[in-house]
């Protein structure tokens, strides 16, 4: 079934030493309603309601440095009612919790939410009681400049996917302008099946390139964009314990090999050298909350062999029993 997998997740990231953000997402409205996903990937909103809540009352750590804390997403406008939005925002404001959605990816959103609702797709949220501090976006690709006024005057966070947006072809957001107007913007991946890697350093080399196409050379310096990869999504989360290294601050750091042959000619600006070098973006070190969870670029609580053995074994199953292979 559909319920019990974000317990998979959690459970995971606690044995791999994680901190983790799940979001319980939803899709209500199928192709039968008018909606996008297909009618078997949809659940009734009295199990979507009733489970947000459980996950929340049994997982969500507000506490200074929680390794986890839980967010209640609402898919998308074209896979979600009206309804549930606003049962969603209710339930966060109850709970103490964020929420997050998909929102302005695609000019095709744009026509769904402007012929069903009558309304652009910010206007939409807005309607719902989800324009305000407590709520993140992801993509946000397709906005008018008094949306990013009104989205930075609300102070909503924005999930930023370059990678993704590139791959479907959606477009490139302004994130330049979201910036300058004081908008918290995080660096993202999206998921598996938009951007295949989840390489977040590659998203942050991404993200610089792809808006100096847009907005020229000096408008996305490689310090802007570690700085969405760092700070930025910490901000978006609603933290201020975690995202830079300062006393007092959780104990979370990547370190990277600078020494190796890909990198050879950039010691002038190591931080820049992040982006701009490097063949390989594993970490030499991670330590998470104080905890070494990467050493010598290899998990310390996963056998990383066994893990891609099983992730193979389930995406062959998964094509047979959808009949694309035999």
């Amino acid at each position: 079934g559909l319920t019990g997998l974000v317990d998979a997740q959690i459970e995971a990231a606690r044995r791999l030493g994680i901190r983790f953000h799940p979001t319980r997402g939803s899709m209500s409205v199928g192709v039968s309603k008018g909606g996008l996903p297909p009618d078997d990937c949809t659940q009734d909103e009295e199990t979507i309601l009733r489970d947000c809540e459980r996950l929340v009352k049994e997982y969500h750590d507000n506490g200074p440095y929680a390794m986890t804390r839980v967010g209640l997403a609402p898919c998308a406008p074209f896979s979600v009612s009206p309804e549930l939005m606003k049962e969603t925002a209710v339930l966060t404001k109850k709970w103490g919790v964020r929420m997050h959605t998909h929102l302005c990816e695609t000019l095709d959103e744009e026509a769904y939410c402007l012929e069903k609702y009558k309304m652009r797709p910010v206007d939409f949220i807005e309607s719902l009681g989800w324009m305000d501090g407590n709520t993140w976006l992801a993509h946000m690709v397709h906005v008018n400049d008094d949306e990013i006024r009104r989205l930075g005057t609300a102070n909503v966070g924005i999930a930023h996917c370059p990678t993704s947006n590139l791959r479907l072809g959606s477009g490139v957001p302004p994130v330049r302008k979201y910036l300058d107007a004081g908008i918290n913007v995080g660096l993202a991946v999206d998921g598996s099946a938009s951007n295949d890697t989840s390489d977040m350093l590659g998203e942050a080399r991404q993200a610089m390139l792809v808006h100096r196409t847009k907005s020229g050379v000096a408008s996305m310096p490689a310090r802007d964009v570690l700085r969405m990869a760092t700070r930025g999504g910490a901000a978006v989360v609603g933290r201020d314990d975690i995202g830079q290294i300062a006393a007092g601050k959780a104990a979370d750091l990547a370190i990277f090999d600078v020494e190796r042959i890909d990198y050879a000619g950039s010691a002038g600006d190591p931080v820049a050298a992040l982006l701009f070098c490097g063949a390989s973006h594993r970490t030499k070190w991670t330590i998470v909350n104080g905890h070494v969870v990467v050493k010598e670029g290899r998990l310390v609580n996963g056998d990383e062999g066994d893990i891609v053995r099983r992730a193979n074994t389930a995406c062959l199953d998964l094509l047979r029993k959808a009949g694309a292979i035999a």
